[in-house]
């Protein structure tokens, strides 16, 4: 079994230089390219499934995928980004100059959570029950989320600490890829 994993286009809240999270925003045009771009690389690979946070810059991105591979789109709310809490839609370096506490969760959001907002453990949690499900059904499964659950995704599956998932960066445009070998995840590709 394999698990692909893509990072949604660039959205608008990223050119805008936004802290956010659950927040709704639409692919830009670069990412409504990138989208298409990561499903055509998709092309020639074996993918049986495609589950995405239904979050709109996820399931544009998914969707271009799934019409690429003529799948299905599901979606999972457990795939939904890291609620950012008080920090939701604020502009990021204005409070990353001005506030310790966004300086220390850039440094290892795995130990530090914005206030009112989602700790990494309890994202990891949500992230884990949903490839559980996954995972369970034994099929080839393309998941199109965000940074923080991805991150977290990989971790999980490689058997890595929770200090681990502040190490990745997913690009967007791209995928990577775990297999799983006789019950042992292998990391295949990464941002490819």
């Amino acid at each position: 079994m394999t698990i692909y994993l893509v990072r949604h286009g660039e959205s608008e809240c990223n050119v805008k230089g936004m802290l956010y999270g659950r927040t709704d925003c639409a692919l830009t045009e670069l990412g409504r390219r990138q989208a298409a771009a990561v499903a055509e690389k998709l092309r020639g690979e074996h993918i049986e499934r495609c589950v995405a946070s239904p979050l709109i810059r996820a399931s544009d991105t998914a969707g271009a995928a799934a019409s690429a591979l003529g799948l299905e789109l599901e979606y999972d709310e457990r795939l939904m980004e890291q609620d950012m809490g008080e920090w939701e839609n604020v502009p990021f370096m204005e409070y990353f100059k001005s506030d310790s506490r966004v300086r220390e969760m850039m440094k290892d959001w795995t130990v530090v959570a914005p206030p009112g907002g989602e700790s990494f453990d309890s994202l990891r949690r949500r992230v884990a029950a949903a490839l559980d499900d996954i995972v369970a059904a034994g099929k080839d499964t393309l998941i199109v989320a965000h940074a923080g659950p991805l991150s977290a995704a990989t971790a999980v599956l490689l058997g890595l600490p929770d200090s681990a998932a502040r190490r990745f960066w997913y690009e967007q445009g791209c995928w990577t890829s775990v297999d799983n070998a006789q019950g042992i995840f292998k990391l295949r590709f990464f941002n490819k």
